[in-house]
């Protein structure tokens, strides 16, 4: 449990994280997240997109579906991003 606590603090530590966190509810591409979140394509959410993910990836909260893409990568949540996920 208080690991769990530990990866909710980082997540809502983070601005972007959290939005991203929060909006990961099926399998996704970076540009559908920018453009479901941010409501337009620009190079700076991208990347502000692309960092979130790469720091949820290093927590364990999402995984990449497709790896040996270098492009279209699709991220979802792995089983531990869903338990926190359905935490109230």
């Amino acid at each position: 449990m208080n690991n769990i606590l530990i990866l909710v603090g980082k997540i809502k530590r983070g601005k972007n994280r959290l939005r991203i966190f929060k909006a990961i509810d099926k399998p996704l591409m970076p540009s559908e997240l920018v453009i479901n979140i941010y409501g337009k394509q620009s190079n700076t959410y991208f990347n502000s997109v692309s960092r979130a993910l790469a720091e949820l990836k290093q927590l364990g909260l999402i995984k990449i579906i497709n790896p040996e893409e270098k492009t279209g990568r699709i991220y979802q949540l792995t089983e531990l991003g869903k338990k926190i996920k359905s935490c109230p």
